[in-house]
């Protein structure tokens, strides 16, 4: 079977990590995966390096009907049997080529944001396209409410390498790097600095764990267009020797090795992979009651949730786990044992690969 995967993104994202991982694990079962992304994208140079079929095409919104028409040459020349849309934009891109070769379309939706309820999103939604593979029940249940139809609607859940992290190199560099005593408590998060990521509501939570851990360091780990407003609100709130920003990181499972606690805060979350990587690391979470977020971290069990944008509650579980480290050990290996269960990657190829065989 030969799919073509669509991508629009330049940048690399989860979104990016769990196509990668799809077509790596869809290649193992002996499909064909072709990339169809933008021709400066990473993603075209990590597919290319990964020995992958790689077909660029200059996709310019929703409605380029240039790209329709390249994207139904490569159907032709590539001998398409499913095209499968990994963003928005290439949902409708996708869809058009799909419907006018007349094979079956995909698309996957990995955000937990309110459908539109206008002309346009109907026939996106519920005309241009086969199945919609939603990455959490909290996805399908917010595209329900839409008005998509729910046969339309597959849950798949996002997996990650669950062995990863086995052979993760000496830590000594880090504490040395950020000037860190191994006394100090380490409460960390990974996401893109993003209004949705809820950063400004852990920010506000610091100076009440400060109260009880005064040494505690808040290390926020990835870049984004906030980063400057963030700063200024360490500085605003005087906690500019308790919070790091480390930027973007490719050495994420060092970083999590040390950390005593993670916490992800946004107020809008399809699933999020980094708190599977921290649960993989064995690491208790706090996290907020947002889109996915409980269908990964079970309340009281492998973390404690809360409402989004609650500082004060925010502060509060950040708190509880640092003051009971064997009730925060037993969340973490908890943690674990669910992750390697529930989303690992062979899980979310073979659901995938039930989504196609069944058009």
């Amino acid at each position: 079977m030969n799919i073509l995967h669509i991508n629009t993104e330049c940048g690399w994202r989860g979104g990016e990590v769990q196509m990668m991982y799809l077509m790596d694990g869809l290649r193992r079962k002996n499909y064909n995966n072709v990339v169809s992304a933008q021709p400066n994208s990473v993603l075209v140079g990590r597919a290319i390096s990964n020995n992958l079929r790689v077909c660029p095409v200059v996709m310019r919104g929703e409605l380029d009907f240039r790209a329709i028409g390249n994207i139904c040459r490569i159907i032709t020349d590539e001998r398409i049997d499913i095209v499968h849309a990994h963003t928005s934009h290439a949902h409708t891109i996708g869809a058009v080529a799909a419907k006018i070769k007349k094979i079956p379309f995909v698309v996957t939706r990995r955000v937990d944001f309110e459908v539109a309820c206008n002309v346009f999103s109907n026939i996106k939604y519920n005309y241009l396209g086969d199945k919609i593979i939603a990455i959490s029940s909290a996805i399908k249940n917010i595209l329900i409410e839409a008005g998509v139809s729910q046969d339309k609607i597959d849950v798949v859940y996002s997996g990650i390498d669950t062995k990863k992290f086995d052979n993760l190199s000496d830590t000594q560099y880090l504490y040395e790097e950020f000037n860190l005593s191994k006394c100090t408590p380490i409460i960390g998060t990974i996401a893109h600095l993003t209004d949705h990521k809820g950063h400004k509501y852990l920010l506000s939570a610091v100076p009440d764990v400060l109260k009880t851990f005064p040494n505690a360091l808040f290390l926020i780990i990835g870049k984004g267009e906030l980063e400057k407003v963030l700063k200024k609100q360490v500085n605003k709130l005087d906690i500019t020797g308790n919070v790091m920003f480390a930027g973007f990181r490719r050495d994420i499972g060092e970083l999590l090795s040390i950390m005593d606690l993670f916490v992800l805060t946004s107020h809008l979350e399809g699933l999020c992979t980094s708190l599977m990587d921290a649960m993989l690391m064995k690491l208790p979470v706090v996290a907020t009651t947002a889109g996915g977020i409980p269908e990964v971290v079970v309340d009281k069990e492998t973390g404690i949730l809360v409402p989004p944008k609650t500082p004060k509650a925010l502060a509060d579980a950040i708190i509880q786990l640092l003051s009971n480290k064997e009730e925060a050990r037993k969340m973490g290996e908890r943690g674990l044992e669910r992750v390697k269960t529930m989303f690992n990657v062979s899980r979310m190829v073979e659901g995938t690969e039930i989504v196609y065989t069944s058009l």
